[in-house]
């Protein structure tokens, strides 16, 4: 009895083992694979499209997998938006991530490189904040660097009247009213109150680069 038990817990490991193995390959499968497209490639820019970008510029992205794909129901699939920033070390993007996507929870940095290997191919957009009277749009990346430096956490559950945890969208529409008294998310009842609708307002923004084109 005691070998048949001991087969028995041997039995449960294995099945534990290969069910995990099976869960993260299906989640690779979901984040590397469209629904019926197969491979999805990487969106990349241009070293010319670099030099075209400002501190400040909002730069745009759809992300792969299945969540990407279902998330939002827009004119332009855009998931995800970051800010741009120029440093010492290159051209980097502010945004904020949950931490089931990330090593770290909330407003962080990246790479340009990495933020286009993380989109979906022709799927990068940037615009840029039109130049007010009293604050220039390059001030935009300063204010980005302040949330960065506290390392404020993803808000997960999407609410615009804390600002203690921030979403993607959220932060730049946070800089954009307390900064330049522009309110992109008027309606914030609204089902898509933090989508990127907004920022295809050529009243406010001007398209920089445009991949879906």
């Amino acid at each position: 009895r005691r070998k048949k038990r001991k087969f028995n817990n041997i039995g449960i490991i294995v099945c534990t083992i290969v069910g995990g193995i099976c869960i993260v390959a299906l989640c690779c499968r979901l984040l590397l694979y469209n629904d019926n497209e197969g491979v999805i490639k990487s969106d990349n820019l241009t070293s010319t499209e670099v030099s075209l970008l400002n501190d400040g510029d909002i730069i745009m992205r759809k992300g792969f997998g299945f969540v990407s794909n279902k998330l939002l129901d827009e004119s332009r699939p855009i998931s995800h938006c970051g800010i741009v920033v120029k440093t010492k070390k290159g051209v980097g993007v502010i945004h904020s991530v949950s931490n089931t996507l990330s090593d770290i929870d909330g407003v962080q940095i990246c790479s340009i490189q990495q933020f286009c290997k993380d989109s979906k191919d022709s799927s990068i957009v940037v615009v840029r904040l039109r130049d007010t009277a009293d604050m220039p749009a390059e001030n935009i990346a300063s204010e980005a660097k302040i949330y960065l430096n506290r390392k404020v956490q993803f808000d997960n559950s999407f609410d615009l009247s804390d600002s203690s945890r921030m979403y993607c969208s959220e932060i730049v529409w946070k800089i954009l009213l307390d900064n330049y008294n522009l309110d992109i998310y008027p309606n914030k009842n609204d089902v898509f109150t933090l989508g990127f609708a907004p920022f295809f307002d050529t009243t406010n923004f001007a398209v920089v680069i445009d991949h879906f084109e």
